[in-house]
């Protein structure tokens, strides 16, 4: 048995682990929302039941390279030959017998995000000629993101073209995982974020909280980014619309009676807020008609929605003051 299949994919960021023989993924060349494409790593093929067509590893190369970088058939081999020698994959190493190949346990699957993130270089986002970071800074920049803020987050490129920026998701400062962001449109309407192996949202809160008594509460990683950029640190995201248990109990033990809702101005961010109220005091931040998240806030109308909801919540600690 080869192992060549499960470092092309593994390369092209498709493949969750390399520890089962067989596994569903989802397949990149039809508009492919849930897995439909099953893989035999023991036997070397893959086979997608939309596209109804088979793949070894080389062929399954020769089709990404001409779908989605329009390289021809040569081009495709030498690319293939790249792929099985590229630092990236050269730790993957396929057992023999993959049915006793014990699964990683979460200090390995963290030891592998971890080696994964910091082993990519380092980027300067004001002053790089990288190719892949200057097609990121853009992509970013249209999105109303600086190159300063992207120094702040240290974010990184993974020269893997479904997946190009990664970002390391830090509670409190402690590295726990990293979230990789599409910017392929053809991607992003089947997943927009890639999270590694082994990383769990419930217990974690991405950001810094516990110097105040009170902490902006975001769904999005990209949501919090903008936060930073504008000069608000005191903002955790929560990577989805309603908070765990688990995340509660991080806010409460670092003494955090009040959280501004600044989930997403629609119904479900409408819902997290009222969940929130359950359990800690709440300001709504204030949302200016047309704004559905802060990730699309211009600098301008950020500031004014932060200006009223910053004096929104001093009335409202004004009034528990009185009572």
């Amino acid at each position: 048995m080869t192992g060549e299949l499960a470092k092309v994919l593994w390369y092209y960021n498709l493949l969750p682990n390399v520890y089962d023989s067989v596994q569903k993924i989802v397949c990149p060349f039809h508009s492919d929302v849930n897995p439909s494409m099953s893989v035999d790593l023991k036997r070397g093929t893959c086979y997608c039941f939309g596209c109804n067509e088979y793949f070894d590893a080389q062929r399954f190369v020769s089709r990404m390279e001409s779908k989605y970088n329009g390289l021809n058939d040569l081009k495709a081999v030498q690319m293939y030959i790249k792929i099985l020698k590229s630092k990236k994959c050269s730790n993957i190493h396929i057992e023999k017998s993959l049915k006793h190949y014990k699964r990683p346990n979460k200090k390995q699957l963290y030891d592998e995000a971890y080696d994964y993130y910091h082993g990519l270089g380092s980027i300067d986002w004001e002053d790089t000629e990288i190719e892949e970071a200057i097609e990121a800074r853009e992509y970013m920049n249209k999105r109303g993101f600086s190159p300063v803020t992207l120094n702040k987050c240290k974010a990184k490129v993974t020269y893997n073209n479904s997946y190009s920026l990664i970002f390391p998701i830090l509670d409190n400062g402690k590295f726990r995982g990293w979230v990789c962001r599409t910017m392929r449109k053809d991607i992003e309407a089947k997943r927009k974020y890639l999270y590694n192996e082994g990383f769990s949202r419930a217990n974690t809160l991405v950001g810094n909280y516990g110097s105040e008594k009170y902490v902006f509460v975001v769904e999005g990683y990209m949501d919090r980014l903008k936060f930073i950029q504008y000069g608000v640190d005191n903002v955790v995201a929560i990577l989805g619309w309603k908070m765990s248990v688990e995340q509660e109990k991080k806010l409460k033990e670092r003494g955090i009676t009040h959280v501004i809702s600044a989930l997403d101005n629609d119904e479900c961010g409408r819902k997290g807020t009222k969940y929130l109220q359950t359990i800690f005091k709440v300001t709504r931040f204030t949302y200016l008609k047309g704004i559905k998240d802060p990730g699309e806030a211009s600098e301008e109308k950020f500031e004014k929605m932060y200006r009223r909801t910053m004096s929104k919540y001093r009335d409202n600690i004004k009034k528990k003051g009185s009572q």
